[in-house]
């Protein structure tokens, strides 16, 4: 009974156990994204805690309209205290993640208010079970072990602490506490909502997941009241609904807004679309059995649905789909915590799994929307007749195991930098990015060699994943800049049908932002002299750049400006 009540001794045995299941994670190095968002900006090299540094630190970020401010200025302050060693970015991380697991337990703990099917003893053992689920699941890894998505994990951890902040002063209605009632409104929308945005945009669904909670948990009335508020309603109305059926007005009445940035993707909108009714369903599939096979931190091997029929699993997920979506309608009073689980996780997708054009597939959206899918799963564990309590009890501690043990895997593969792009080369041979990874460690390893045969044998690996990275994918270009960069770098002349790929890609495909990356990367190592280019060859890439219609605004500007001061 102690243990089953006792609060500190639930939060210490949560952090203990996330901690076990993440250190032999924390020594992997920085990946991907990392590169552009955090090892090349400039800005985030502060010498001191002056405030005009932190300002533009801050403000660096070229990720999402807002920038992620929040995100950047502690990327900044990593760098300050600890310079770039990814091993304190990934504990930084870690600390942000028991910290929203400490939120997501004090949420349980205040939604079983609302839970009939909950016994007041049973309460904290639910909300702990909820804490543990979401902590040591494996699909929330690449959220605490790559560094750049500690803009997922603090976005996370301010949404949640303004859902904590909302459902509390909402159960104070009725109680004559108004002053802390007013408080706990403040901190939810004053605070916590700002700060969750500028840490990551996907946080302006902070309205909808609020929504939900009044119509499946807090039913828009006062505590102890039958009556619903009217004035509570009204202001739902017109702070959710509203704002939302303009959005989606404005949308079909003016689609560009949207489908401009299909310019920059090898996939249609319509492709995006059925696509991600099948994402939707692998997401589920992993969160309720996660294996670490089909995990991994690059998912660009998933197959493009091409029309609602091709693949023909693309109709079934279009199916199921709308049958969880009628059917957690219908149910919503009977069972509002399983419709709790569909809706929360489906609204907590609308962002970044629908019209917009980002990438398909990554682990780390799941972040927050499997929050609601394990209170689910935990529900079901705690309620029940007392005769399968200790079934249910057996399949729980399983069930935690099972996750911790997956986890703790995942993340001693993801310590040993080398080990990691083996498996996930590995796991998904047909990921672009995966194969550019295995060839890129190839190139590092080559790089700390003298001249001799070994030498050539790494840089030729190299050479073998960075050439299948580049025909893998008939719009990425990361597998010849990598050709491109050995070429600069270590004399590994790159083929001319490479180069001449690069050129014709850079002319006519899809122009992603990871170009602009990548080139900028090149004039880098160019303006330190780490690298050596042919005038001519540079010449050849900076106009193949400028017959694609994708090298435009700031960033095109920036380069051409870059490619100029370097000639002079």
């Amino acid at each position: 009974m102690w243990i089953q009540n006792n609060t500190y001794f639930h939060f210490l045995c949560a952090a203990l156990l996330t901690a076990a299941a993440y250190l032999l994670g924390l020594s992997g190095g920085f990946y991907f994204d990392d590169e552009w968002n955090i090892l090349s900006n400039q800005a985030l090299m502060l010498d001191s805690l002056g405030f005009r540094g932190l300002w533009d630190a801050a403000f660096s970020g070229t990720a999402g309209p807002l920038g992620r401010p929040l995100a950047m200025l502690s990327f900044a302050l990593n760098y300050v205290f600890f310079g770039f060693d990814p091993f304190y970015f990934k504990l930084v991380n870690l600390f942000i993640h028991v910290l929203c697991g400490v939120t997501v337990y004090a949420i349980a703990l205040s939604l079983s208010e609302c839970l009939r099917g909950i016994p007041i003893p049973r309460r904290r053992l639910f909300a702990f079970l909820v804490m543990l689920l979401w902590l040591l699941h494996p699909i929330n890894l690449t959220t605490v072990l790559y560094p750049v998505q500690r803009m997922a994990g603090l976005s996370a951890l301010f949404t949640l602490l303004g859902l904590l902040a909302y459902v509390r002063a909402r159960q104070l209605v009725g109680r004559e506490r108004v002053v802390a009632r007013s408080v706990l409104f403040v901190i939810s929308f004053v605070v916590c909502w700002p700060l969750a945005l500028a840490s990551k945009e996907n946080a302006v669904l902070f309205p909808a997941y609020l929504l939900l909670l009044e119509f499946l948990f807090l039913r828009f009335r006062a505590a102890g009241e039958q009556r619903v508020s009217r004035p509570l309603v009204y202001s739902f109305v017109g702070f959710v609904l509203i704002p939302g059926i303009l959005v989606v007005a404005y949308f079909l009445l003016f689609p560009d807004w949207i489908l401009n940035g299909y310019g920059r993707r090898d996939f249609t909108f319509s492709e995006r679309l059925f696509t991600e009714a099948r994402v939707i369903m692998y997401y589920i599939g992993q969160i309720f059995l996660p294996i670490n096979s089909s995990l991994g931190l690059f998912h660009d091997d998933f197959v493009v649905s091409k029309s609602i029929f091709s693949p023909w699993t693309t109709i079934l997920s279009v199916v199921t789909l709308a049958a969880s979506l009628v059917g957690a309608l219908i149910y919503s009073r009977k069972f509002p915590v399983v419709v709790f689980g569909v809706l929360f996780f489906l609204v907590a997708h609308l962002l970044e799994s629908s019209v917009f054009a980002l990438e398909l597939v990554h682990e780390h959206r799941n972040y927050l929307a499997s929050f609601s899918v394990l209170f689910a799963v935990a529900y079901g564990l705690v309620t029940g007749t007392e005769k399968t309590v200790r079934v249910r009890a057996f399949a729980a501690v399983c069930l935690i195991a099972f996750f911790g043990i997956t986890t703790m895997t995942r993340a001693a593969i993801w310590g040993e930098p080398v080990f990691h792009v083996v498996s996930e080369v590995s796991n998904h041979p047909q990921s672009p990015r995966a194969n550019y990874g295995m060839g890129k460690q190839y190139a590092i390893y080559a790089s700390s060699l003298e001249a001799s045969p070994q030498k050539k044998e790494a840089l030729d690996s190299a050479a073998l994943y960075f050439g299948k990275s580049a025909e893998l994918r008939e719009s990425y270009t990361d597998g010849l800049f990598g050709l491109l960069m050995m070429e600069g770098l270590e004399g590994y002349e790159m083929e001319s049908g490479h180069f001449n790929e690069l050129l014709f890609r850079l002319a006519n495909a899809p122009f992603s932002y990871n170009n602009f990356n990548y080139l900028n990367s090149l004039f880098q190592c160019l303006e330190q002299g780490d690298c050596t280019i042919a005038d001519a060859k540079l010449k050849e890439i900076i106009s193949a750049c400028q017959e694609n219609d994708g090298f435009s605004g700031k960033h095109g500007k920036r380069l051409l400006v870059r490619y100029k001061r370097f000639l002079k």
